[in-house]
């Protein structure tokens, strides 16, 4: 068994599963778990047309695909995608369930792998992270845009997708605190204070966008792009996903760093580096909407010194000898 083929399936997927989801980046996802199981019982089972003809053994043997070769490149997946590939399915055949188009759900007892990582995000050290800041040209044009951007990337470890989404009505201030009110995943809103570093950046950043003649409103996006090739005109708009990518990406390789980094590394570091200043790690799961402190975990890599062993706690006293 192996990479699906063929272009089509035989299953048409219900858009009203869909659009049981706020977000359109959740609907996405889904969408491309189940077209990618489907288009593998094409190929594989292709006796298989119908939702109530989808057994256990077949959703087995996508699990094992996936593990096996199903990532990308034809490598193994990681245990999470993994796990989140059997949830969408799960979840798209409760609500086939629920439309009386199954008996039952064929995935409830297949075994899911542990949430290990294969591969770690790649986190900054502090002192990459400043050279990375410092290196920003503010007299550019998308000089203070940049700095804001990624201060408050490296300073709130907020996802890709809640930055996006910040609207100028969403940085404010509650008593002495600067704060910014995202929404996140499942529709979920929050809090996340903001450092002094990055309200200086934000600051900078609206100053700048009122001297062009940008000045934010109510309702306006707070992050927004400097030009639009498509359509100059409009530029009160979201940023693009992958530009947030390429700007991280062009300073990464400015200042010389040998490995890829992305908004995730960004989460990454700052969850690390509340980790390596003592922060307890529960607070620190609280921090970043983790469901488990198991996830924050995943994101310590906090190197165990030889000095700080617990061996050294024990205390044997054989000084004294026997009568």
């Amino acid at each position: 068994m192996g990479q699906p083929k063929v272009k089509e399936t035989t299953f048409s997927l219900y858009e009203e599963f869909f659009e049981n989801f706020t977000s359109k980046y959740t609907r996405l996802s889904y969408e491309s778990d189940l077209s990618k199981f489907f288009l593998f019982l094409s190929n594989n089972f292709p006796k298989v047309s119908k939702f109530d003809q989808v057994e256990r053994g077949q959703i087995i043997a996508y699990r094992n695909w996936l593990s096996e070769e199903g990532g990308r490149y034809g490598r193994a997946a990681a245990p999470k995608t993994v796990c989140r590939g059997l949830s969408s399915i799960s979840s798209y055949f409760d609500y086939l369930v629920e439309k009386k188009e199954c008996e039952f759900n064929p995935v409830t007892s297949v075994k899911r792998p542990r949430h290990e990582v294969l591969k770690p995000t790649n986190a900054l050290k502090k002192s990459q992270v400043e050279e990375l800041i410092s290196s920003i040209d503010i007299n550019s044009e998308s000089g203070p845009l940049h700095k804001a951007l990624l201060l408050t990337f490296f300073t709130t470890g907020l996802r890709k997708s809640e930055i996006i989404k910040l609207q100028f009505q969403d940085y404010t201030r509650i008593n002495e605190h600067h704060v910014l009110e995202y929404r996140g995943k499942g529709g979920k809103t929050g809090q996340k204070v903001i450092h002094p570093m990055s309200v200086e950046a934000i600051e900078d950043y609206l100053s700048y966008m009122r001297a062009k003649g940008r000045g934010h409103k109510m309702g306006d996006w707070l992050f927004q792009p400097t030009r639009n090739p498509h359509n100059p005109r409009n530029l009160n708009k979201s940023l693009n996903p992958r530009t947030i990518n390429e700007i991280l990406d062009s300073y990464a390789k400015k200042i010389g760093l040998n490995f890829k980094i992305s908004p995730h590394s960004a989460r990454a570091t700052f969850i690390g580096e509340l980790l390596e200043v003592g922060v307890d790690i529960y607070k620190v799961a609280q921090e970043v909407n983790h469901s488990s402190v198991k996830t924050t975990q995943e994101y310590d890599k906090r190197r165990k010194k030889l000095s700080d062993s617990p061996v050294h706690l024990l205390n044997f006293d054989l000084s004294k000898e026997e009568d």
